[in-house]
């Protein structure tokens, strides 16, 4: 089905008086854009198809006349229950990135059809959504939850971190071993695990993900201690390291340590590695995983898993079944990760006086926030941070008077300081609010929007003085704990300049604490630390919503928050 009227008229839409408009040929070919010998081939046969009167414009660059005999509004609701009715998703979601006034169809309940539990072909096949450009899928490099939660869908670790009993238990490796300083580590394969091209994995595997890493990458950490590497035979490996690591097992359950096989060079679209699903389509609109029918561990229940770009809150996401009534389930989830006001200590600017982050930091309220704009009805329920630990987290204490103090004391002359926030509707209404606010103090805020793909741009995110931003920990909360701060594509390695000499100091310390109450008391002088010299304003812990049918068992967010796909099942009888 070719969607060129759609096309055309959404776009032109705005202008159209009483269903006529007049346009140049050259904004036709930009609309959709092909030759201007197409466009007249494309309008005729609109015309014979009677969907639009075409009246050609006298001269050259003159402006053409279109007529539509009928109602737009009418013409996309019967698309949309065509494709809906003959199941095209591809047709409908085209459909829905067109800029059509989401009231003509947010009504149309017919939609939900399309999404949750499917059953195509004897298939079961879950179709959901997401709704802004993917960015990498490179384990080296990935440092955004959305993507980690898809590497994690399609490979494996050496081992695996258990959460609810705080250990590390065998994956593909089945056994390991360390002597008493932990400096050397040996693992010890499973044999008969496959790769998705169907080659045995061995120990040469495992040297090579190790050796992708470059000191480049952001996790470099992870194996920057590693001073050799042993492949003893096809199932026995051996890591010798540059000093004592006891959280070196842990860094192996990393996604980002997710093991690739040496004979196919990476490819972002044609992933290739051991895990339970294989990604078998990836586009801008739509990303699919099929099942991998020979994973060496428990075969998901779902057989695909679909998802479809969409704008960003044109819906919820749910995990509904079609044609079943059965009680909804909602899961309200406190994000282990905050969102904070990042100060970037590389700029010659006001940023590197103390007592202006002071008054910054009295500025930056957000419970008065979410309460003066009402935002808990639009981005949910507000959980105030102070900590990395949502836990440790106590409603910070803000005051205008302090602030007053702070500012008048600090050598801010009234210089324009560039705020770089997220293109996130959230994100951007909470920034607005903070150069509207600082403005009535004289402080002059630019903001300065970014995309989610620029924290790999360092050049682009150190032209800023101040960043909104958020940080998201996996099930391993230490682990990420650390990784906040090591990670070079986070804004903390990226910002933090010399302040990171004594917090690298801490983690040292952190590395090697023998319990988790030493480790916890560590943590507590690193977050004290930030706090003393307003490092970073700490915002909120984000609380997500996910709806689902009962009728989905086993329904786990993964450590990203996401569901995960190798565990959840249909019961068809509940």
């Amino acid at each position: 089905m070719d969607i060129s009227y759609y096309l055309l008229r959404a776009h032109l839409y705005e202008r159209e008086t009483n269903g006529q408009v007049s346009c140049t040929l050259h904004e036709i070919e930009a609309i959709w854009q092909c030759t201007r010998r197409h466009v007249i081939r494309k309008l005729k046969k609109l015309e014979e198809l009677g969907q639009l009167l075409y009246q050609p414009g006298r001269g050259r660059g003159r402006s053409s006349s279109l007529s539509f005999p009928s109602d737009f509004r009418e013409d996309v609701e019967k698309c949309l229950k065509f494709c809906i009715q003959e199941d095209k998703p591809t047709i409908l979601f085209q459909l829905l990135q067109l800029p059509i006034p989401r009231h003509w169809y947010t009504h149309m309940t017919e939609l939900e059809q399309l999404f949750g539990y499917q059953q195509q072909e004897g298939q079961d096949t879950l179709r959901t959504v997401f709704n802004r450009p993917i960015t990498t899928l490179d384990p080296c490099a990935s440092s955004i939850t959305f993507e980690s939660h898809l590497i994690e869908q399609l490979s494996d670790t050496l081992v695996i971190y258990d959460q609810e009993t705080d250990s590390v238990h065998p994956h593909l490796a089945h056994h390991w071993k360390t002597n008493e300083d932990s400096t050397e580590w040996v693992f010890y394969l499973r044999k008969g695990v496959l790769f998705h091209h169907m080659r045995e994995m061995t120990s040469e595997d495992i040297a090579y993900t190790i050796d992708r890493f470059k000191p480049d990458s952001p996790y470099y950490w992870l194996v920057s201690d590693v001073v050799q590497t042993e492949v003893i035979d096809r199932y026995i490996i051996r890591f010798q390291l540059a000093k004592p690591n006891p959280f070196f097992l842990r860094y192996m359950a990393s996604v980002s340590m997710a093991i690739l096989p040496r004979d196919v060079m990476f490819n972002e679209y044609e992933w290739v590695a051991t895990g339970p699903y294989q990604l078998k389509e990836r586009t801008e609109q739509k990303l699919v995983l099929d099942v991998f029918p020979s994973y060496f561990h428990m075969r998901p229940f779902l057989d695909r898993v679909e998802m479809w770009r969409i704008k960003p809150g044109e819906k919820k996401v749910n995990y509904t079944l079609p044609d079943q009534q059965g009680p909804m389930q909602s899961h309200y989830e406190i994000q282990q990760g905050f969102h904070f006001l990042g100060f970037n200590f590389h700029r010659d600017s006001i940023i590197q006086d103390r007592l202006f982050r002071e008054a910054m930091y009295h500025l930056v309220d957000t419970e008065r926030v979410f309460d003066e704009l009402n935002l808990e009805q639009q981005f949910g329920k507000l959980k105030l941070a102070s900590s990395f630990f949502t836990e440790k987290s106590i409603p910070p204490r803000k005051s205008t008077k302090e602030m007053l103090q702070a500012l008048a004391q600090s050598k801010y002359q009234g210089e324009i300081l560039k705020v770089g926030v997220l293109s996130h509707k959230s994100a951007f209404i909470q920034a607005e609010w903070l150069v509207q606010e600082a403005a009535k103090y004289n402080i002059a805020l630019e903001l300065i929007e970014y995309n989610l793909d620029s924290i790999y741009n360092k050049e682009e995110m150190l032209a800023f003085d101040m960043t909104f931003l958020g940080e998201v920990a996996n099930i391993d909360r230490e682990l990420s704990f650390i990784g906040a701060f090591k990670n070079e594509a986070l804004l903390f390695r990226t910002y933090f300049g010399a302040h990171l000499d004594p917090i690298d100091a801490y983690l040292e310390q952190y590395k090697q604490g023998p319990t988790k109450d030493e480790r916890s008391r560590i943590a507590e002088s690193i977050e004290n630390y930030i706090h003393e010299e307003r490092l970073i304003i700490f915002q909120n812990h984000p609380i997500k919503e996910r709806t689902h049918t009962s009728f989905l068992q086993d329904f786990e967010l993964t450590g990203f928050g996401h569901p995960n796909f190798r565990k959840l099942w249909v019961d068809k009888l509940a």
